[in-house]
């Protein structure tokens, strides 16, 4: 017997793109969250695999209300009844899901140096706060989906609001103390929310510790993001962890989180050109890839077209520092890390800055404005998508 998620294949609650309009507030989300929920007990399929799972109770692990997913043990012959069954059901097996792994490229320091922060150079923030600007992404919350954040670190003290472990045994959210169960979360929280190296140093960040050691499964990522759908308080969800190449079993359910009013920003990947990850890889997250100090994008930052149901684009939709970049780490001190997880953490504090500016913006209109105020850079489109983003886009 093995673990499988299933769901269906062209999901009612996807298809209804009117409800990608919604807005980021939690009684905007609210509503949304219900609308979904009722349009996924609307589904034919929906209501064939629920009278089929009535049959088989005991198959039964996990069912997500809003994303739609079921988490099943199976048997091949089950399976494959089911398939036959219910031809309009996807039926995927679960697999492995990692960090997108940084490199290390200066060793760890107590203190930084003005230099240091040209990550927030770049973008444009020290110039708006040289200038007045007073932005801090206060009260925007950011659920971090990685391998935990170290909460004693003095850059984040006080911003980690809740923590929560996404058990892959149980597939259940259970509350924690906060802690980092390898330093990767703790490096990207940092940059989102750091008191001196982050973006936002007032955003509220919500610890969702789904990959101990750097690994998790897909079963644990549904799960986790059908948490993060109904949470009405969470805006955005920063997730720098993928599967090589276009992977079809996870899109649904992130298309979902967009029509609940959840802003999902994904790193592309550290593989170079033509070589990119899901979720990433997907038409409705944002999309980041990574630059250098020296305004060029990052070689290891990986970028490709893809053709998916007859309609081609490219990733990333935009490019941040990430090659080279300090921020926090376990136990004390900054380090500098080479990845698009880094410029990924970078992309999710601008966005938690223009929630603070603009909180009844909506869901279309946010990305617009990241995507149309990013500085081109002097390479082709598709390395770069939009470009490198700048905080005007707050202003």
């Amino acid at each position: 017997m093995a673990c499988y998620i299933v769901r269906p294949r062209n999901a009612l609650a996807v298809r209804a793109a009117n409800l990608i309009g919604t807005g980021f507030t939690e009684q905007a989300r609210e509503a949304q969250i219900a609308a979904v929920q009722e349009l996924q007990q609307e589904d034919p399929i929906q209501q064939e695999l629920q009278r089929w799972f009535k049959e088989e109770p005991d198959r039964l692990r996990f069912h997500g209300p809003v994303t739609g997913n079921r988490i099943v043990d199976l048997e091949p012959e089950e399976v494959e009844r089911l398939r036959q069954e219910i031809p309009g059901a996807m039926v995927f097996a679960d697999q492995p899901i990692s960090v997108i792994h940084p490199r290390q490229t200066a060793g760890r320091k107590a203190t930084l140096d003005h230099g240091d922060y040209w990550h927030l150079h770049v973008i444009g923030l020290e110039a708006a706060r040289t200038n007045g600007f007073r932005g801090t992404g206060r009260d925007v919350r950011v659920l971090v989906l990685d391998t935990g954040i170290d909460a004693t670190h003095p850059e984040l003290q006080g911003n980690i609001e809740q923590a929560w472990l996404f058990d892959l045994q149980t597939l259940q959210a259970t509350p924690i103390t906060s802690y980092d169960s390898d330093g990767h979360g703790t490096h990207v929280t940092g940059l989102i929310c750091g008191n001196t190296v982050g973006v936002a140093p007032e955003a509220r960040i919500w610890n969702g510790l789904m990959l101990p050691q750097r690994r998790g499964s897909i079963a644990g990522f549904v799960t986790a993001l059908e948490w993060a759908a109904q949470h009405p308080q969470i805006q955005i969800v920063n997730i720098s962890a993928g599967i090589h190449g276009y992977v079809d079993d996870l899109h649904d359910s992130i298309a979902t989180l967009l029509s609940v009013g959840v802003l999902v920003v994904c790193a592309t990947g550290n593989e170079g050109v033509n070589q990119t990850r899901s979720p990433g890889n997907y038409v409705e997250v944002l999309s980041v890839g990574a630059t250098t100090r020296q305004g060029r994008v990052a070689s290891f930052s990986s970028s490709g077209t893809l053709v998916v149901n007859n309609h081609q684009y490219s990733v990333p939709d935009v490019v941040a520092p990430g090659a080279g970049v300090f921020s926090s780490v376990m136990g004390g001190g900054y380090e500098a890390w080479d990845g698009t997880s880094m410029a990924t953490g970078i992309v999710s504090g601008l966005a938690a800055l223009i929630l603070e500016r603009y909180p009844a913006i909506r869901v279309p209109d946010l990305l617009d404005i990241i995507m149309n105020t990013s500085q081109e850079l002097q390479q082709v489109a598709v390395r770069q998508g939009y470009g490198l983003v700048q905080v005007v886009a707050a202003l």
